[in-house]
């Protein structure tokens, strides 16, 4: 019955839907880290590979800097083309003293990750998508974990898109239409919620804000080259799903994520389906 709905109608149901769902949250409001956050974010090398789709970059970034708190953050330009994502990444570079490494010709997510891994030195990885949005609550959670359980290899934070449990409707519902004090306010609201220490153990954690052991991703030898985009953090959690090691949902942080925008204008719809395909092929033929 959908497909005979146009598109129009589609979206204007889907907006009505988000504005009912957001009402509560401020718009206008500022949110505080707290010293704990701050302190919690210093033990992470944060890994943002960037190609193109300058929008939900500079939204990415602007969050990063604000929430990032004392991470190294590392930013892979793979290949990017556009002037203006040249110009955001030059930006706050200069602004944030970040450090960046350009790959002339695209090399993929999976080895755009793996140069930045090799550039990073802090004992923590955050392989962080494009398309996501910090929120002041984006470290704890998945300090407590790797400090409470040296078996917890790889954690990933609630979110508003994922393959995963780690989604909320809620949040699914309106991630394409909070601004950033909306966003912050939801997540807020949902951890004050949530006791300290919650977490859940999943087969595999969403690649959206992968957070991993430095010492894991060496012994795993990180991600599979030959899925450079997608599917890679599926294949690696499969992995280590053979060992002993646990890999959990930090229930008590929460970073938001647009979904499927992270190459926007770069591939089409029909081109993301064949590429997830493939992916699943490969991953569905491992031994």
């Amino acid at each position: 019955m959908k497909k005979y709905i146009p598109n129009k109608i589609i979206e204007k149901y889907r907006y009505l839907r988000a504005m009912i769902l957001s009402i509560g949250l401020n718009k206008n409001k500022k949110f505080i880290q707290s010293d704990r956050e701050l302190n919690a974010s210093a033990d992470y090398s944060v890994i943002v590979a960037i190609h193109d789709a300058p929008q939900v970059t500079l939204r990415c970034l602007q969050s990063l800097a604000v929430y990032g708190g004392k991470a190294e953050v590392i930013l892979i330009n793979d290949g990017s083309k556009l002037p203006e994502t040249i110009s955001i990444i030059n930006e706050f570079i200069e602004a944030m003293n970040w450090r960046v490494i350009h790959h002339e010709k695209a090399q993929g997510h999976s080895q755009a990750c793996r140069t930045g891994v090799l550039a990073s030195e802090r004992k923590y990885l955050c392989l962080l998508n494009s398309d996501t949005v910090l929120t002041p609550w984006s470290w704890c959670g998945t300090t407590d974990a790797f400090e409470s359980e040296p078996r917890i290899a790889i954690t990933g934070p609630t979110t508003s898109w994922a393959g995963t449990d780690q989604s909320l409707t809620r949040a699914e519902h309106c991630r394409m239409y909070w601004n950033d004090s909306q966003i912050c306010d939801f997540s807020e609201k949902y951890v004050s919620g949530i006791e300290n220490k919650t977490w859940v153990d999943l087969p595999e954690i969403s690649g959206f804000a992968f957070f991993m052991r430095r010492a894991i991703w060496d012994e795993f030898d990180g991600f599979n080259v030959n899925l450079p985009g997608y599917g890679n953090e599926t294949e690696l959690c499969k992995r280590i799903s053979k060992t002993d090691y646990r890999m959990v949902w930090t229930k008590n942080s929460y970073i938001h994520h647009f979904g499927r925008s992270s190459f926007s204008g770069v591939l089409t719809k029909d081109e993301i389906r064949k590429k997830r395909q493939a992916a699943k092929a490969y991953i569905d033929n491992m031994k």
